[in-house]
């Protein structure tokens, strides 16, 4: 192929001029240009928009602190200081705003990417650059968290600088290059922990390519060199042994079945693991002096200090050593968290021992560059970390308190996500570019042997350089032809080469290689795998893996481009490429009609006909645009067409990324349906703090009014209400005094206690204040996932989230109503409420806003004053506390069987309140261990006739068995939908039945199971609905004498009644009343109920601080509680229990009592006399107001005779007047009530089951 008159050999397409009056503008500037236009433009769009997420608070409220002089402390949680002190440097300059709070991270973003065009040009070579500045801009991950105030975008900048310093030391071998590196790492480890997995990548990284080194040099003896080998290979394996002893310690559930000698801990205990750890390290430790020795010995210290890989690996080791010590400090039994005065003593021991193994390993390497750089990070390390020396005790945080911390998280496994959360979930719903981007940079750098690359030379140029190389020893080894005359099959042709670099290649001289493509594609892979492996799961740690991800896809992408440019291009071709796009995107169309839902050919109606059209079209836009590409390219190779599709795909793929980027950052920003943050930001927050401000200004003048934020809701008005002076943080011990503020905001858990003390004195108003991802991706199988894949319906569905975050037909599929904007679930909310004499003040001259008024309560006139009559308990974890008591149960003996929730737990507790015994541990099935006998929240307990105790272990899934004394028996079932009878989600009410069976509300699967007594199933009813029999989360479970059974349906708050058929396997609907309780959603909601011996049913009410008191028919008889903290109230009642002798248990969640009360005796009976309701397959409910029976539709249907002897059906005015006024229903010898003519003929007969009156026809009509 021809090369061009218009481009020499020398030039590059880059170099072209695009104004012919400057000729220093080459159309590189002109794309380096507008890609730092758009990166600060992009960055700083809205930025002050979004609503300070939990995060980002926890940020700006210590640098806002700093700012006005009040100081900075470190505190590992929050991680590193510089972020803080920037903060305060943004806040000084540009004042304390959403948007300065994010300038910073916003500029160093925008430094990240300038860095990438410039610097990384000289190892990606200068259209590599180009791309990986543009995927850098566009990439949703880097923009997002560009835009947000947390550490990701320093660290974004930190790692491309030092992954450039490393390659830029291998090549020059420059100490300024350490200094460089010394400075960003220093900045790193002041920024956020992850900087220790940093460390841990680049010192493997550097210890591969040192040993690899050193392996190709002549040693002494190559006896020594392969003795060498043989021990790195042993303690690597120590190494690894030591790691798997350190994460199954770690693992959940690890202590549990050490504690009952079930599963893997039933030999490997933690005490085992610590031991297998100590003496894996001490033999790693003989095995790497043993390789030192014979290393020195065999190859010399010489050699070894003359090896730039070994400078870099010695310098990094002794410069985070001293940071290293929560380590040792751990596995002495210390606390690495431990700032007491004796723990800095230790900690200051362990770092004074590391301080003098790093100083003499670095004295006798190259003692001033060691020193200096040793100066340079720590000067930084402690200038940071003590605020500049007005906070001593922030060396030893940032020294031990870092890595001890986040040690910690590790085992928390904050997020508690899949594995698969990173690979499968955020990269391949935003990071797809970069991922197949780096899938090519690997089989290039195979297929080209471009693992290594020449600086300042691209990687194209450098294939060719190596064509030519080849052909130079080949002419020098056999007088071959000229080497001018040598062109490479597929890369030689037209070769451009840089002006700087036309002199590089000299024959039989090997050219300077630095490894850039295989450090790039190993910090992909060890990236992804060590926070894969990591306990800590967060959508932000994404940016560590996409980083390298980009940089690598602008070098594979980059030599695409480069090799498919060196042909001269005309006007026809270049117009060519544009059926490339057409091709890809019309094939792809017609492959996912023919897999989705909606097939072609499938029928004659409209929509079928559109479909088999629009198949057709893409059909026939495909093979023509195919067909085009043949022709027109009809000169160019297969091998040529092919990169060019590839590229094309490429193109498509960045423009979907930067549409998804786009959708993240300026649309989607404060809604749930973005992945790539745990928990958005809604609206509300901001809605609600412009009301407050309105009304402060109205009210005051400023800023000065009295306004209230309670429990969750610190976050954002910890931020917002910064300079407010009169406000008020209350964590969750409410009191009366909270009336006497004119503004309250609560959040959802403590609202219920605000409306309590609030009352009706309150307008209230609610906003959405968090929401979350919908994670529907957790527990997937490769069942379940094959399952989803095959269904068209569901492909489609997934297919437009991942597109459009369009969740409308995922939605319909599952039926769910939780997907929209405005009913988005998982979420958070807020309530604000406003004084109605502060609204009256403020809107008392104009319009007054509609405001709906609260609903009378229709119990009211049943609450009495009851104090219990004996109580104990409190809050706390140690014998006889509680921390989230929930149900009650009764023994045979009278004794109090009590699931200690949170405790993980079951206390037994004599009638009088004496502690007998308590049994369970933590372990979690989700975690890994869960023997019997350990607990992940059990919320019911139950006992059985023969005294055996039952207990829903809610977050493992199961129902355990224990004797009265606590041994373990037995225990059934396991995670699931209800796909197997014993397949529970959140199981929590239990009872058993005078035979001994078991029934069990499987919450989350909106039914009731029966087993037996040894746990084989017998029989299910319920489905998820609001009809008779059906439900929606029930909860509580009581039966009575009759082995009547009682279920609380919370959501469609009613008790429905069912009785038993046949041998007691099969029970019907009875009948149910419909309560005026459990309002909210609040995961604590959830109430029990029990039945005395007189039929009395008692539920509690735990948002609204109550018990309730009903007849069997539902008529209430009396109601009693508020919120308190004391024993004269509730702070959330959940279980409940009627003993022997007609006492009332109840247990209080929050405040940790148990409460007993003796019940007053009521002088008469509602429903004492009333006959049994009539046989209807309609529900009918008792209205005490009336004394009459009403309908489904809550018309009334049924009055009581005068006698009370029985009910009659109700004659409707209008009905009267059609045969005689005042006619009276007649009840035949069969049962059947009818109306009659004054003649005495049958005008209507009553139909019980519809609850209508019907005519009779007459034998005319």
């Amino acid at each position: 192929m021809k090369k061009t008159e218009k481009d020499p050999i020398n030039s590059h397409w880059l170099d072209k001029l695009i104004l012919p009056l400057f000729p220093q503008v080459k159309l590189e500037h002109l794309l380096v240009a507008l890609i730092l236009i758009l990166a600060v433009v992009s960055r700083f769009y809205i930025l002050g928009e979004r609503v300070m997420s939990h995060d980002e608070v926890n940020h700006v409220v210590p640098s806002y602190d700093l700012y006005q002089g009040r100081g900075y402390s470190h505190d590992p949680v929050t991680h590193g200081p510089m972020q803080f002190h920037l903060l305060a440097a943004s806040y000084f300059l540009f004042g304390d705003t959403d948007f300065s709070s994010r300038i910073p991270s916003a500029l160093f973003s925008i430094a990240t990417i300038a860095f990438v065009l410039f610097a990384w040009r000289r190892y990606l070579g200068r259209t590599g650059a180009l791309l990986a500045g543009f995927f850098f801009l566009i990439s949703p991950f880097l923009l997002f968290y560009g835009r947000y105030t947390r550490n990701e975008s320093f660290i974004g900048l930190f790692t491309v600088i030092l992954l450039y310093a490393v390659l830029q030391y291998m090549e020059r071998g420059k100490p300024r290059t350490l200094y460089l590196y010394t400075i960003v790492l220093s900045l790193y480890f002041c920024t956020k922990e992850t900087s220790f997995i940093f460390a841990a990548e680049m010192l493997i990284f550097l210890a591969i390519f040192f040993i690899r080194e050193i392996s190709q040099y002549e040693w002494k003896q190559s006896s020594q060199r392969d003795l060498f080998i043989l021990l790195v290979i042993i303690g690597l394996l120590l190494v690894g042994v030591t790691l798997g002893a350190a994460i199954l310690r770690a693992r959940p559930g690890m202590e549990v079945a050490a504690a009952t000698g079930e599963g893997i801990g039933n030999f490997l205990t933690p005490a085992l693991l610590t031991t297998i750890e100590l003496v894996s390290v001490a033999l790693a430790g003989l095995v790497l002096i043993a390789a030192i020795y014979f290393l020195l010995k065999g190859f010399g210290w010489q050699q070894i200090r003359s090896i730039r890989s070994f400078d870099l690996l010695l310098l990094t080791f002794t410069l985070i050593l001293p940071q290293l010590i929560a380590f040792p400090i751990s596995w002495l039994g210390w606390n690495p968290l431990d700032y007491s005065q004796e723990g800095l003593i230790r900690t200051s021991i362990v770092m004074l021992i590391s301080v003098i193994i790093s100083l003499g390993i670095g004295l006798i390497w190259k003692p001033m560059i060691w020193l200096k750089n040793a100066a340079i990070f720590y000067a930084i390390f402690i200038v940071l970390y003590t605020t500049i020396f007005t906070n001593g005790q922030g060396f030893f945080t940032g020294l031990v308190g870092s890595l001890g911390y986040w040690l910690s998280q590790q085992s928390v496994n904050r997020g508690t996500q899949p594995w698969y959360y990173y690979s499968v979930i955020q990269i391949q719903m935003y990071e797809y570019l970069a991922a197949w981007g780096t899938l090519m940079a690997f089989l290039l750098a195979i297929r080209h042997r471009l693992f290594s690359l020449i600086p300042n030379v691209s990687p194209l140029e450098q294939v060719a350089l190596e064509a030519k190389r080849k052909a130079a020893e080949e002419k020098s080894s056999d007088d071959a032809q000229d080497i001018e005359q040598i062109q490479h099959e597929e890369i030689a042709e037209n070769l451009i080469v840089q002006p700087a670099e036309r002199n590089f290649f000299i024959p039989g001289v090997d050219p300077v290689k630095v490894p850039a493509v295989v450090l790039l594609i190993y910090w992909a892979i060890m990236s992804l795998l060590a926070y894969t492996a990591a306990g800590e799961k967060m959508p932000w740690l994404t940016v560590h893996i996409a980083i390298p991800m980009l940089l690598a896809s602008g070098f594979s992408i980059g030599y695409l481009v480069d090799s498919l440019i060196r042909f001269q291009w005309s006007l026809k071709k270049g117009l060519t490429l544009l059926l490339f796009p057409v091709f890809l995107i019309s094939f792809a169309r017609t492959v996912t009609i023919l897999l989705g839902p909606d097939r072609p050919f499938a029928g004659m109606e409209l929509a079928q006909l559109q479909q088999t059209g629009t198949f057709l079209f893409s059909l026939i836009a495909a093979a023509a645009s195919a067909l085009g590409i043949i022709y027109l390219l009809k000169d160019w190779k297969f091998f040529q067409i092919f990169k060019t599709l590839i590229l094309a795909a490429f193109c498509i793929l960045a423009v979907l990324t930067a549409r998804s980027s786009f959708q993240a950052n300026y649309i989607n920003y404060d809604t749930g349906k973005e992945f790539l943050v745990y928990a958005h930001s809604a609206r509300g927050p901001k809605d609600v703090y412009d009301q407050v401000w309105d009304i402060s200004y109205r009210t005051t003048g400023g800023k000065d009014v009295k306004v209230a934020y309670l429990g969750d809701a610190l976050y954002p008005y910890w931020w917002y209400f910064r300079d407010f002076p009169n406000k008020n943080w209350v964590k969750d011990k409410l009191t009366r005094d909270l009336s006497q503020y004119p503004l309250v905001i609560s959040d959802d858990t403590l609202l219920e206690k605000a409306r309590a003390i609030l009352g009706n004195d309150y307008y209230e108003f609610k906003y959405k204040r968090l929401v979350w991802p919908m994670q529907d991706y957790m527990n997937l199988s490769l069942k379940n996932t094959w399952d989803l894949i095959k269904d068209p319906q569901m492909r489609k569905a997934i297919f437009e989230i991942w597109l459009d975050k369009d969740y409308s037909r995922y939605a319909s599929l599952k039926g769910l109503g939780s997907l929209t904007v405005e009913n988005w679930e998982p979420s958070g909310n807020i309530y604000l409420f406003i004084k109605k004499d502060t609204v009256a003040s403020i809107w008392g001259y104009g319009t007054t806003p509609q405001i709906q008024e609260s609903e009378p309560d229709p119990y009211a006139d049943k609450l009495v004053n009851l104090i219990p009559d004996k109580f104990f308990g409190i809050a706390g974890s140690d014998i006889g506390q509680f921390d989230g008591a929930h149900d009650i149960a009764i023994g045979k003996n009278g004794d109090l069987y009590i699931a200690d929730s949170k405790n993980n737990r079951i206390q037994r507790f004599t009638a009088d309140g004496q502690f007998v015994s308590s049994w369970g541990v933590y372990g979690s099935v989700d975690g890994g261990s869960a023997p019997g006998g350990s607990f992940n929240e059990p919320w019911g307990i139950a006992t059985g006739p023969d005294g055996s105790v039952y207990v829903a272990d809610t977050w493992n899934y199961r129902i355990q068995k224990f004797t009265a004394d606590g041994r373990f028996l037995t225990m059934w079932g396991t995670s699931g939908t209800a796909d197997t009878p014993d397949a529970f989600w959140g199981p929590r009410g239990i009872v058993v039945n005078s035979k001994g069976q078991v029934f069990i509300t499987d919450t989350g699967n909106n039914r009731v199971v029966i087993f037996n007594e040894d746990g084989n199933y017998l029989s299910q009813f319920g489905v998820n609905g609001m009809n008779s029999g059906e439900f929606d989360e029930p909860v509580g479970l009581a039966v009575d004498d009759q082995d009547n059974l009682y279920v609380v349906d919370t959501w469609n708050q009613r008790i429905q009644v069912f009785e038993e058929q046949g041998a007691g396997l099969n029970y019907q609907w009875n009948r149910e009343w419909n309560v005026n309780a459990w309002t909210g959603s609040s995961i604590n909601n959830k109430p029990f109920i029990d039945v005395d011996r007189n039929g009395h049913v008692f539920v509690t009410d735990p948002d609204a601080y109550r018990v309730l008191e009903f007849d069997n028919q539902g008529n209430i008889i009396r109601v009693w509680g508020n919120y308190s903290s004391g024993i004269d109230g509730f702070g959330l009642p959940i279980g409940i229990a009627v003993d022997a002798e007609d006492h009332l248990w109840v247990s209080d969640a929050e405040n940790g009592y148990i409460l007993r009360f003796s019940l007053p005796e009521i002088s008469q009976t509602v429903n004492a006399d009333l006959p049994a309701f009539p046989a209807s397959a309609s529900p009918l409910t008792f209205d005490q107001s009336t004394g009459q029976l009403a309908g489904p539709d809550g018309q009334m249907v049924y009055r009581l005779d005068t006698d009370g002897s029985q009910w009659i059906p109700l004659v409707p005015e209008g009905l009267s007047l059609l045969i005689a006024p005042g006619a009276l229903p007649r009840k035949t010898e069969s049962g059947e009530w009818q109306l009659y003519r004054e003649d005495g003929s049958i005008a209507f007969r009553w139909q019980p089951d519809l609850l209508l009156w019907l005519a009779e026809t007459s034998p005319e009509d």
